[in-house]
């Protein structure tokens, strides 16, 4: 959860392999997390925009769409934040929380600069 909060925090963009539904939501996907919370389902979840990777909600021809989804942290295998920062939102970016969230534990800032991580990226994945 602590990877989750920093990539937030410091809005790195994360690779992460995702055991998601099918058709189409098992693999890796490079995101960019903006929101953490609990669902109404009460699950852990992080909503992001879906850079690219394996995706069922919208295709272009072969390629996946990118776009905002809504991940549980029990279907993320790995976690790996990135040396890639965002630091623009994405078209229709909540700044106040996310509806799909009964609680919101942290929400991207994007008119603050970014925070030191709390640890030292390392070339080794997250294991959620």
């Amino acid at each position: 959860m602590e990877t989750v909060v920093d990539s937030i925090k410091n809005r790195k963009r994360v690779v992460i392999y995702y055991d998601g539904d099918e058709p189409g939501g098992k693999g890796l996907r490079v995101i960019e997390p903006v929101c953490f919370g609990y669902s109404k389902a009460e699950n852990p979840v992080v909503r992001a925009w879906d850079m690219e990777g394996s995706s069922h909600t919208a295709y272009l021809g072969e390629k996946p769409l990118p776009g905002w989804r809504l991940f549980r942290l029990d279907k993320m295998s790995f976690m790996r934040p990135t040396a890639e920062v965002f630091n623009e939102p994405r078209p229709n970016y909540n700044p106040n929380g996310d509806k799909s969230m009964t609680r919101v534990i942290v929400n991207a800032k994007f008119d603050q600069p970014t925070q030191q991580p709390t640890e030292q990226p390392t070339d080794q994945p997250t294991t959620i």
